[in-house]
């Protein structure tokens, strides 16, 4: 399969993914209290709902996406956010970050990937997220074994995920969320992954 243009996906206004509201497991997340303050970053934002609902004063919450469309349609969808939001158009692998991530929300981001480019995912999660922090998968779509079906999104399960990240990171917790988006049950692991230190 070739590479999908993501760019001029958003441009035509071909975005079957933005289903116009955070997953009701980063909801969970935030209810439960596990979402620190401090840095958080969300990779492939897209119009940005996921960064409207970690926004509050005590966080940084930096978006990222290739598409400059997907930009705009944050900027429409969400004019005031409290605290520090900032929404950068540019290529995840070689995004610095600065000083690194207290937290990172990955969903719908590495089952966009092509597999080719999970090694240099891990990579970069591990070059951007603290000693410490904290990396969230919403792991999707979930299917156990793996099937032999080309994506995006790719089917992806909490095994393939470890085996890229378990060199820099420790599992946390793993459950299925309590509630999903429509058409989605079942389909989502929830997995939290601790940076190691170095």
């Amino acid at each position: 399969m070739a590479p999908v243009d993501w760019k001029q996906a958003w441009s035509a206004g071909r975005t079957p993914w933005d289903a116009g509201v955070s997953p009701p497991a980063l909801l969970e997340l935030l209810a439960l209290g596990q979402v620190p303050a401090g840095r958080i970053l969300v990779p492939g934002c897209g119009t940005g709902y996921d960064l409207a609902a970690l926004a509050r004063p005590d966080r940084e919450v930096v978006g990222i996406d290739l598409s400059g469309d997907a930009q705009a349609a944050f900027r429409a969808a969400h004019p005031d956010l409290p605290g520090r939001v900032v929404y950068e158009v540019t290529d995840f692998f070689s995004y610095d970050g600065d000083m690194g991530f207290d937290f990172v929300w990955d969903y719908t981001f590495f089952c966009a990937l092509d597999p080719d480019q999970r090694g240099r995912w891990a990579e970069t999660m591990a070059r951007l997220i603290k000693p410490s922090g904290m990396l969230a998968t919403l792991i999707f779509p979930y299917e156990d074994p793996i099937p032999d079906r080309e994506g995006p999104p790719w089917p992806i399960n909490t095994g393939l995920v470890r085996s890229f990240v378990e060199e820099g990171f420790e599992e946390v917790d793993a459950r299925q969320p309590e509630a999903s988006h429509p058409g989605r049950e079942g389909r989502e692991r929830l997995v939290l992954w601790r940076r190691r230190s170095l």
